[in-house]
């Protein structure tokens, strides 16, 4: 008989877990009472509450913002409220970690009620376990999971800017809008040059006689940036802040491969990059002008070599599978890990993707220690992890080439055409309502009427005595 799907850290047979869900459901219970019951008007008024609650509670005004914020959040996805009141399977440390990625949405995107549905739905489809004894969700899946969902819906918010590599904005279909604003119109023309691609770099000195240096770019420059300064570190064996500053100062020649995955067989479907994610769709075509190998995923699944190493078609298979580190609770990022044969290539294991994993070094090497083994699914691309003390968790692919992420491609798709759709009827009902008050008859003018206004004078003062 098979068991039912369910998640690691809800298992009733665990002492761990039965005293996790135990603390999860006092956290909530603790933070509900100390929540404010009256709404916050002003900086004033929450300044004047986190004073309190502090001498009360030792609690710092910062952790009463992340975990109230926290609860606002829950309010507004209303199945996920539903999940964690029944099972406390996620405490505030994950839900403060949903919120806060929610709250890089733009502003205007987190008002419509089109996004929280969809986070709702993903969420849910996240935090629904589809196999016995499933590992809860990283942080990096997290993550990536709410940015995806939002990337879904954004064309709700996001205003059409110029593409920052120089291409002309498309014009609509009826034509350009004339505008009155020279300034407007300046703002409109493409960058001269490659200037319009840094938005902004910041250089700041420290207490400490240090330069903080912040540099703020466009997104499809900063995919090739990330990949090249990881690829930089690797070179030169040292860590990414070192390597950009070497690199500058002494640059050496770096070979840097930036892997982009995109569905061949869904219309608008997304393009996702194994660091950032999905990408917008300017960065996307901006990225794609430039790629110069066009690799088949489908080929590269079934595809063997003699060889102990992976061939970089079925290594890039097996990276878009993965994602991260497979290993329970790691979240590394999948492009310069370590490819693990599941059957061993000297006991006659193939180098195939339904025979290999991504693993970091360390990771890699307790599994060579043998301090777990794991069965690989070859179709899913489940990870089924075996511990010295007989228990076992699973792990599922989260990268675009899993099955359930593929199948996510579709609703991506959909669900665009809906976000679409949703903007065009609340742009449709808003000028229907300005139409309705243009249209309702404004009150006739008042008749004049004077108003005679008595003075009294003031009365007369005492003479001076003089």
């Amino acid at each position: 008989m098979s068991q039912p799907a369910s998640w690691s850290v809800l298992n009733p047979d665990s002492l761990y877990s039965r005293v996790r869900r135990d603390r999860t459901a006092a956290e909530y219970d603790y933070w509900r009472t100390l929540r404010p019951v009256a709404d916050i008007n002003s900086e004033e008024d929450w300044t004047t509450l986190c004073t309190l609650l502090y001498r009360d509670t030792g609690l710092s005004k910062g952790i009463l913002t992340r975990n109230f914020g926290a609860l606002d959040t829950l309010d507004r996805l209303p199945r996920l409220k539903a999940l964690i009141a029944e099972t406390y399977l996620l405490d505030l440390y994950h839900l403060s970690i949903i919120s806060k990625a929610i709250g890089k949405a733009p502003t205007e995107l987190q008002e419509e009620d089109f996004l929280w549905r969809s986070l709702d739905e993903d969420l849910m489809a996240l935090f629904t376990p589809s196999r016995p004894q499933q590992l809860l969700p990283g942080t990096r899946t997290i993550n990536n999971t709410i940015a995806d969902t939002i990337a879904s819906v954004k064309n709700l918010a996001a205003p059409q800017v110029p593409d920052p590599w120089g291409k002309p904005t498309p014009e609509p279909e009826d034509g350009p809008t004339p505008c009155e604003d020279p300034a407007a119109t300046m703002r409109s023309l493409p960058p001269a040059d490659d200037a319009g691609r840094v938005s902004s770099l910041f250089v700041e000195p420290l207490p400490d006689d240090r330069l903080n240096f912040s540099l703020t770019v466009d997104q499809a420059t900063g995919v090739l940036l990330t990949d090249v300064l990881s690829q930089a570190a690797r070179t030169r064996k040292t860590n990414q802040a070192n390597a950009m500053v070497d690199q500058l100062l002494d640059p050496v020649s770096l070979t840097v491969n930036s892997l982009l995955y995109r569905a061949s067989d869904v219309d608008d479907a997304p393009v996702f990059h194994p660091t950032t994610g999905i990408l917008t769709e300017e960065a996307a075509q901006t990225l794609q002008d430039m790629v110069t190998q066009t690799l088949d995923m489908d080929a590269a699944r079934d595809a063997e070599t003699p060889q102990h190493d992976m061939t970089h078609p079925i290594r890039c298979c097996v990276i878009g599978r993965d994602w991260t580190c497979r290993w329970p609770g790691c979240n590394a990022p999948a492009t310069h890990l370590d490819g693990d044969h599941r059957i061993n290539h000297e006991d006659g294991g193939p180098t195939r993707a339904d025979n290999m994993v991504m693993l970091c070094r360390h990771h890699h090497n307790r599994k060579t220690d043998v301090q777990a083994t794991y069965l690989l699914d070859p179709v899913t691309g489940d990870v089924y992890w075996h511990f010295s003390d007989g228990t076992y968790a699973v792990d599922l692919a989260a990268g675009p080439l899993a099955p359930r992420k593929k199948n996510w491609v579709q609703t991506y798709s959909q669900r665009a055409a809906r976000a679409r759709e949703y903007a065009a009827r609340k742009a449709a009902a808003e000028e229907f309502e300005r139409y309705q008050a243009d249209q309702e008859p404004r009150p006739a003018p008042q008749p004049y009427e004077p108003v005679l206004v008595r003075h009294r004078a003031p009365p007369e003062e005492d003479p001076p005595p003089f």
